[in-house]
Protein backbone atom coordinates (compact mmCIF):
# COMPACT_ATOMS: atom_id res chain seq x y z
CA UNK A 1 0.00 0.00 0.00
CA UNK A 2 2.86 2.40 0.98
CA UNK A 3 4.29 1.56 -2.34
CA UNK A 4 1.61 2.47 -4.47
CA UNK A 5 1.20 5.54 -2.45
CA UNK A 6 4.79 6.42 -3.06
CA UNK A 7 3.95 5.95 -6.75
CA UNK A 8 0.85 8.25 -7.28
CA UNK A 9 2.77 10.93 -5.47
CA UNK A 10 5.70 10.90 -7.66
CA UNK A 11 3.26 10.78 -10.89
CA UNK A 12 3.06 14.14 -11.23
CA UNK A 13 7.38 14.70 -11.57
CA UNK A 14 7.84 11.30 -13.25
CA UNK A 15 4.90 11.23 -16.33
CA UNK A 16 6.02 13.35 -18.80
CA UNK A 17 9.72 13.90 -19.63
CA UNK A 18 9.71 16.34 -22.84
CA UNK A 19 13.17 17.65 -24.46
CA UNK A 20 14.03 21.32 -23.82
CA UNK A 21 13.69 21.97 -27.32
CA UNK A 22 9.94 20.51 -27.48
CA UNK A 23 9.56 22.93 -25.32
CA UNK A 24 10.35 25.52 -26.76
CA UNK A 25 8.91 24.86 -29.83
CA UNK A 26 5.87 24.83 -27.62
CA UNK A 27 6.07 28.10 -26.62
CA UNK A 28 6.33 29.21 -30.40
CA UNK A 29 3.70 27.41 -31.48
CA UNK A 30 0.96 27.95 -28.89
CA UNK A 31 1.94 31.98 -28.92
CA UNK A 32 1.32 31.53 -32.60
CA UNK A 33 -1.98 29.57 -32.19
CA UNK A 34 -3.08 32.35 -29.52
CA UNK A 35 -2.38 34.81 -32.02
CA UNK A 36 -4.41 32.82 -34.65
CA UNK A 37 -7.57 32.07 -32.47
CA UNK A 38 -7.16 36.26 -31.78
CA UNK A 39 -7.74 38.22 -29.00
CA UNK A 40 -11.65 39.41 -28.13
CA UNK A 41 -12.27 42.95 -27.46
CA UNK A 42 -14.60 43.38 -25.15
CA UNK A 43 -14.43 47.54 -25.15
CA UNK A 44 -18.19 47.33 -25.70
CA UNK A 45 -18.60 46.48 -22.08
CA UNK A 46 -18.40 50.37 -21.42
CA UNK A 47 -21.35 51.07 -22.83
CA UNK A 48 -23.09 48.85 -20.80
CA UNK A 49 -25.01 50.86 -18.00
CA UNK A 50 -23.70 49.95 -14.45
CA UNK A 51 -27.13 48.86 -13.21
CA UNK A 52 -26.88 45.85 -15.67
CA UNK A 53 -23.52 45.04 -14.60
CA UNK A 54 -24.18 41.19 -12.64
CA UNK A 55 -21.12 39.58 -12.50
CA UNK A 56 -21.02 35.80 -11.07
CA UNK A 57 -18.70 35.08 -8.20
CA UNK A 58 -15.40 36.42 -9.16
CA UNK A 59 -12.73 38.73 -8.97
CA UNK A 60 -15.61 41.47 -10.05
CA UNK A 61 -17.77 40.23 -7.28
CA UNK A 62 -16.73 43.39 -5.41
CA UNK A 63 -17.52 45.94 -7.89
CA UNK A 64 -20.46 46.86 -9.88
CA UNK A 65 -18.79 49.91 -12.28
CA UNK A 66 -17.37 49.38 -15.50
CA UNK A 67 -14.65 50.64 -16.57
CA UNK A 68 -14.17 53.25 -19.04
CA UNK A 69 -13.40 52.39 -22.80
CA UNK A 70 -9.86 52.97 -22.62
CA UNK A 71 -9.12 50.15 -19.92
CA UNK A 72 -10.30 47.37 -22.26
CA UNK A 73 -8.97 49.14 -24.97
CA UNK A 74 -5.55 48.93 -23.10
CA UNK A 75 -6.31 45.20 -22.35
CA UNK A 76 -6.87 44.48 -25.64
CA UNK A 77 -2.98 45.34 -26.84
CA UNK A 78 -1.60 44.14 -23.61
CA UNK A 79 -2.74 40.56 -24.61
CA UNK A 80 -1.19 40.94 -27.88
CA UNK A 81 2.24 42.44 -26.51
CA UNK A 82 2.45 39.66 -24.29
CA UNK A 83 1.92 37.09 -26.85
CA UNK A 84 4.34 38.66 -28.73
CA UNK A 85 6.97 38.75 -26.00
CA UNK A 86 6.39 35.15 -25.28
CA UNK A 87 6.69 34.11 -29.34
CA UNK A 88 9.98 35.74 -28.89
CA UNK A 89 11.56 34.64 -25.68
CA UNK A 90 11.53 37.94 -23.72
CA UNK A 91 10.48 36.70 -19.77
CA UNK A 92 7.81 34.73 -20.84
CA UNK A 93 7.02 33.46 -17.35
CA UNK A 94 6.23 37.11 -16.34
CA UNK A 95 4.17 38.16 -19.67
CA UNK A 96 1.98 34.38 -19.05
CA UNK A 97 0.81 35.64 -16.16
CA UNK A 98 0.35 38.97 -17.38
CA UNK A 99 -1.76 37.59 -20.27
CA UNK A 100 -3.60 35.65 -17.91
CA UNK A 101 -4.37 38.52 -15.51
CA UNK A 102 -5.37 40.82 -18.10
CA UNK A 103 -7.50 38.27 -19.56
CA UNK A 104 -9.74 36.92 -16.17
CA UNK A 105 -9.80 40.48 -15.43
CA UNK A 106 -11.27 41.49 -18.95
CA UNK A 107 -13.19 38.76 -19.66
CA UNK A 108 -14.77 38.88 -16.02
CA UNK A 109 -16.68 41.76 -17.15
CA UNK A 110 -17.91 40.89 -20.69
CA UNK A 111 -18.68 37.47 -18.84
CA UNK A 112 -21.24 39.61 -16.44
CA UNK A 113 -23.73 40.19 -19.17
CA UNK A 114 -23.85 36.46 -19.78
CA UNK A 115 -21.43 36.51 -22.68
CA UNK A 116 -19.57 33.01 -22.20
CA UNK A 117 -17.29 30.76 -23.79
CA UNK A 118 -14.74 28.67 -23.75
CA UNK A 119 -11.83 30.27 -24.32
CA UNK A 120 -10.23 30.44 -21.03
CA UNK A 121 -9.55 26.40 -20.97
CA UNK A 122 -8.15 27.17 -24.77
CA UNK A 123 -5.71 29.55 -23.29
CA UNK A 124 -4.38 27.88 -19.73
CA UNK A 125 -1.86 25.73 -21.51
CA UNK A 126 0.01 29.31 -21.60
CA UNK A 127 -0.26 30.61 -17.50
CA UNK A 128 0.66 26.30 -16.56
CA UNK A 129 3.67 25.99 -18.81
CA UNK A 130 5.17 29.43 -18.18
CA UNK A 131 6.59 27.65 -15.02
CA UNK A 132 8.07 24.84 -17.06
CA UNK A 133 11.52 25.60 -18.99
CA UNK A 134 10.76 26.06 -22.10
CA UNK A 135 13.01 29.36 -22.62
CA UNK A 136 15.97 27.29 -22.25
CA UNK A 137 16.30 27.59 -26.27
CA UNK A 138 14.65 28.57 -29.75
CA UNK A 139 15.05 31.75 -28.15
CA UNK A 140 15.99 35.54 -28.67
CA UNK A 141 16.55 35.78 -24.72
CA UNK A 142 17.33 32.34 -23.60
CA UNK A 143 17.43 31.32 -19.71
CA UNK A 144 20.11 29.58 -18.39
CA UNK A 145 19.30 25.54 -17.31
CA UNK A 146 18.80 25.07 -14.13
CA UNK A 147 18.36 21.76 -11.61
CA UNK A 148 15.12 22.31 -11.17
CA UNK A 149 13.98 21.99 -15.04
CA UNK A 150 13.72 17.90 -14.74
CA UNK A 151 11.00 18.14 -12.08
CA UNK A 152 9.07 21.38 -13.65
CA UNK A 153 9.36 19.33 -17.10
CA UNK A 154 6.96 16.55 -15.74
CA UNK A 155 4.33 18.79 -13.43
CA UNK A 156 2.94 21.16 -16.02
CA UNK A 157 2.13 18.84 -18.56
CA UNK A 158 0.60 16.02 -15.76
CA UNK A 159 -1.80 19.06 -14.16
CA UNK A 160 -3.31 19.82 -17.77
CA UNK A 161 -3.85 16.52 -18.10
CA UNK A 162 -5.37 16.31 -14.82
CA UNK A 163 -7.63 19.60 -15.46
CA UNK A 164 -8.39 18.39 -18.99
CA UNK A 165 -8.99 14.90 -18.51
CA UNK A 166 -11.23 16.03 -15.41
CA UNK A 167 -13.25 18.48 -17.64
CA UNK A 168 -14.08 15.95 -20.35
CA UNK A 169 -15.19 13.88 -17.53
CA UNK A 170 -17.77 16.25 -16.34
CA UNK A 171 -19.16 16.46 -19.32
CA UNK A 172 -19.62 12.71 -18.98
CA UNK A 173 -20.97 12.62 -16.30
CA UNK A 174 -23.76 15.73 -16.96
CA UNK A 175 -24.68 13.37 -20.13
CA UNK A 176 -25.47 10.27 -17.47
CA UNK A 177 -27.05 12.33 -15.11
CA UNK A 178 -29.30 13.81 -17.95
CA UNK A 179 -30.26 10.17 -19.45
CA UNK A 180 -28.01 9.39 -21.76
CA UNK A 181 -27.89 5.72 -20.96
CA UNK A 182 -31.88 5.46 -21.11
CA UNK A 183 -32.48 3.22 -24.06
CA UNK A 184 -36.26 4.89 -23.84
CA UNK A 185 -34.43 8.00 -25.77
CA UNK A 186 -31.63 8.68 -28.00
CA UNK A 187 -30.03 11.55 -27.25
CA UNK A 188 -27.14 12.16 -29.57
CA UNK A 189 -30.18 11.59 -32.57
CA UNK A 190 -32.29 14.33 -30.24
CA UNK A 191 -29.50 16.51 -30.45
CA UNK A 192 -28.66 15.62 -33.94
CA UNK A 193 -32.64 17.10 -35.28
CA UNK A 194 -32.36 19.61 -32.70
CA UNK A 195 -29.29 21.30 -34.59
CA UNK A 196 -30.23 20.29 -38.04
CA UNK A 197 -34.07 21.16 -37.78
CA UNK A 198 -34.02 23.68 -35.15
CA UNK A 199 -30.86 25.83 -35.55
CA UNK A 200 -30.55 24.85 -39.32
CA UNK A 201 -26.74 23.37 -39.54
CA UNK A 202 -27.34 20.75 -42.19
CA UNK A 203 -24.16 21.28 -44.42
CA UNK A 204 -21.26 18.26 -44.62
CA UNK A 205 -22.41 14.76 -43.43
CA UNK A 206 -25.57 15.85 -42.09
CA UNK A 207 -27.78 14.41 -44.56
CA UNK A 208 -26.32 11.20 -44.42
CA UNK A 209 -26.44 10.59 -40.70
CA UNK A 210 -30.50 12.01 -41.21
CA UNK A 211 -31.31 8.59 -43.59
CA UNK A 212 -29.92 6.58 -40.43
CA UNK A 213 -33.16 5.05 -38.57
CA UNK A 214 -31.46 2.70 -36.56
CA UNK A 215 -32.35 2.51 -32.83
CA UNK A 216 -29.32 0.77 -32.14
CA UNK A 217 -26.98 2.98 -34.31
CA UNK A 218 -28.15 6.09 -32.38
CA UNK A 219 -28.22 4.22 -28.76
CA UNK A 220 -24.43 2.93 -29.29
CA UNK A 221 -23.56 6.72 -29.54
CA UNK A 222 -24.85 7.62 -26.89
CA UNK A 223 -23.30 4.79 -24.98
CA UNK A 224 -19.90 5.30 -26.79
CA UNK A 225 -19.68 8.94 -26.19
CA UNK A 226 -20.61 8.40 -22.40
CA UNK A 227 -18.02 5.72 -21.96
CA UNK A 228 -15.55 7.85 -24.72
CA UNK A 229 -15.89 10.79 -22.04
CA UNK A 230 -15.73 9.51 -18.21
CA UNK A 231 -12.73 7.50 -18.93
CA UNK A 232 -10.87 10.37 -18.83
CA UNK A 233 -11.24 10.63 -15.15
CA UNK A 234 -8.38 8.09 -14.79
CA UNK A 235 -6.81 8.31 -18.42
CA UNK A 236 -4.81 10.83 -17.04
CA UNK A 237 -2.43 8.58 -14.84
CA UNK A 238 -1.04 6.72 -17.75
CA UNK A 239 0.73 9.35 -20.15
CA UNK A 240 0.46 6.71 -23.07
CA UNK A 241 -3.52 5.85 -22.45
CA UNK A 242 -3.62 9.52 -22.22
CA UNK A 243 -2.56 10.53 -25.26
CA UNK A 244 -3.87 7.58 -26.93
CA UNK A 245 -7.33 9.07 -25.82
CA UNK A 246 -6.22 12.41 -26.98
CA UNK A 247 -6.49 10.87 -30.43
CA UNK A 248 -9.94 9.73 -29.68
CA UNK A 249 -10.73 13.14 -29.06
CA UNK A 250 -9.68 14.08 -32.01
CA UNK A 251 -11.75 11.56 -33.71
CA UNK A 252 -14.62 12.66 -31.75
CA UNK A 253 -14.29 16.02 -32.98
CA UNK A 254 -14.17 15.27 -36.17
CA UNK A 255 -17.83 13.38 -36.23
CA UNK A 256 -19.02 16.36 -34.27
CA UNK A 257 -17.96 18.42 -36.86
CA UNK A 258 -19.38 16.19 -39.82
CA UNK A 259 -22.81 15.56 -37.95
CA UNK A 260 -23.57 18.72 -35.82
CA UNK A 261 -21.19 21.34 -37.79
CA UNK A 262 -20.08 22.37 -34.40
CA UNK A 263 -15.88 23.08 -34.26
CA UNK A 264 -13.65 22.29 -31.47
CA UNK A 265 -10.62 23.58 -33.76
CA UNK A 266 -9.52 25.59 -31.05
CA UNK A 267 -8.77 22.66 -28.74
CA UNK A 268 -5.87 21.65 -31.13
CA UNK A 269 -3.68 24.01 -29.24
CA UNK A 270 -4.27 22.30 -25.94
CA UNK A 271 -3.95 18.86 -27.34
CA UNK A 272 -0.38 19.78 -29.36
CA UNK A 273 1.41 19.78 -25.75
CA UNK A 274 0.87 16.25 -25.78
CA UNK A 275 2.31 14.99 -28.98
CA UNK A 276 4.75 12.08 -28.86
CA UNK A 277 7.91 13.65 -30.22
CA UNK A 278 10.16 10.69 -29.91
CA UNK A 279 8.27 9.35 -32.65
CA UNK A 280 8.38 12.31 -34.97
CA UNK A 281 10.70 11.49 -37.11
CA UNK A 282 14.27 12.43 -36.64
CA UNK A 283 14.98 14.06 -40.40
CA UNK A 284 12.05 16.51 -39.97
CA UNK A 285 12.97 17.51 -36.57
CA UNK A 286 16.24 17.85 -37.24
CA UNK A 287 14.77 20.35 -40.14
CA UNK A 288 12.34 22.13 -37.70
CA UNK A 289 15.31 22.36 -35.22
CA UNK A 290 17.75 23.70 -37.57
CA UNK A 291 15.01 26.47 -38.74
CA UNK A 292 14.58 27.76 -34.86
CA UNK A 293 18.28 27.77 -34.36
CA UNK A 294 18.73 29.46 -37.46
CA UNK A 295 15.86 32.54 -36.58
CA UNK A 296 16.34 32.73 -32.50
CA UNK A 297 19.60 33.61 -31.88
CA UNK A 298 20.27 35.79 -29.08
CA UNK A 299 22.74 38.24 -30.98
CA UNK A 300 19.38 38.74 -33.30
CA UNK A 301 17.49 40.22 -30.29
CA UNK A 302 17.12 43.38 -31.86
CA UNK A 303 15.43 42.26 -34.56
CA UNK A 304 12.84 40.02 -31.97
CA UNK A 305 12.15 43.43 -30.63
CA UNK A 306 11.79 45.54 -34.02
CA UNK A 307 9.36 42.55 -35.14
CA UNK A 308 7.23 42.86 -31.86
CA UNK A 309 6.67 46.81 -31.81
CA UNK A 310 6.17 46.29 -36.18
CA UNK A 311 3.47 43.62 -35.53
CA UNK A 312 1.92 45.65 -32.17
CA UNK A 313 1.72 49.03 -34.74
CA UNK A 314 -0.29 46.84 -37.39
CA UNK A 315 -2.44 45.93 -34.79
CA UNK A 316 -3.31 49.05 -33.12
CA UNK A 317 -3.28 51.55 -36.52
CA UNK A 318 -4.71 49.02 -38.97
CA UNK A 319 -6.21 46.14 -36.75
CA UNK A 320 -4.18 44.17 -38.51
CA UNK A 321 -3.04 40.41 -37.38
CA UNK A 322 -1.15 39.17 -39.40
CA UNK A 323 -0.87 35.28 -38.02
CA UNK A 324 -4.47 35.60 -37.93
CA UNK A 325 -4.68 37.39 -41.60
CA UNK A 326 -1.92 34.88 -43.24
CA UNK A 327 -3.93 31.33 -42.26
CA UNK A 328 -7.55 32.65 -42.80
CA UNK A 329 -6.61 33.32 -45.99
CA UNK A 330 -5.00 29.93 -46.87
CA UNK A 331 -8.52 28.51 -45.79
CA UNK A 332 -10.33 31.06 -47.92
CA UNK A 333 -8.69 29.02 -50.67
CA UNK A 334 -10.98 26.29 -50.13
CA UNK A 335 -14.05 28.50 -50.38
CA UNK A 336 -15.61 26.41 -47.56
CA UNK A 337 -16.83 27.74 -44.25
CA UNK A 338 -15.20 24.34 -42.77
CA UNK A 339 -12.02 24.46 -44.55
CA UNK A 340 -10.63 25.43 -41.51
CA UNK A 341 -12.01 23.02 -39.42
CA UNK A 342 -11.67 19.82 -40.99
CA UNK A 343 -7.79 20.54 -42.59
CA UNK A 344 -7.00 21.09 -38.75
CA UNK A 345 -8.94 18.93 -37.08
CA UNK A 346 -8.52 16.29 -39.75
CA UNK A 347 -4.74 16.62 -40.24
CA UNK A 348 -4.60 16.06 -36.82
CA UNK A 349 -6.20 13.12 -36.13
CA UNK A 350 -4.58 11.86 -39.37
CA UNK A 351 -1.03 12.79 -38.01
CA UNK A 352 -2.15 11.02 -34.66
CA UNK A 353 -2.93 8.12 -36.53
CA UNK A 354 0.34 8.40 -38.06
CA UNK A 355 2.09 8.98 -34.71
CA UNK A 356 0.39 5.77 -33.04
CA UNK A 357 1.40 3.73 -36.27
CA UNK A 358 5.15 4.57 -35.82
CA UNK A 359 4.90 3.91 -32.31
CA UNK A 360 3.38 0.15 -32.86
CA UNK A 361 6.91 -0.10 -35.11
CA UNK A 362 8.93 1.26 -32.62
CA UNK A 363 8.16 -1.42 -29.84
CA UNK A 364 7.75 -4.62 -32.43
Amino acid sequence: MSTMIEKIKKLPFTSYNPSDEFLAFYRIFFSLYLLWMGISNDSWVYSIPNSAMHPPISILSFTDNVPPEWFFIGCYYSMYLCLLLILIGLKPRIFAILYMVVYIVSSNYAFSFGKINHTFVYALPIIIMAFSPWNTTYSFFPEPKRETDILSKSWPMFLLSMLLGFGIFTAGLAKILGGWLNTDIQSTQVFFYQYRYGIGWDDLMSDTYDKINSQFFWEFLDYCTVFFETIFLVAFLKPKFFRLMILVTLFFHLNVLLMFNISFTYSIGFYALFIPSQLVPLNFKAKLKRLLKTVFQPRYKLWGIAFVALYLLLIVVFDFNGVSYILNKFFELFDSIYASSLIILGGAFLFGIYLLIRSFRKYA
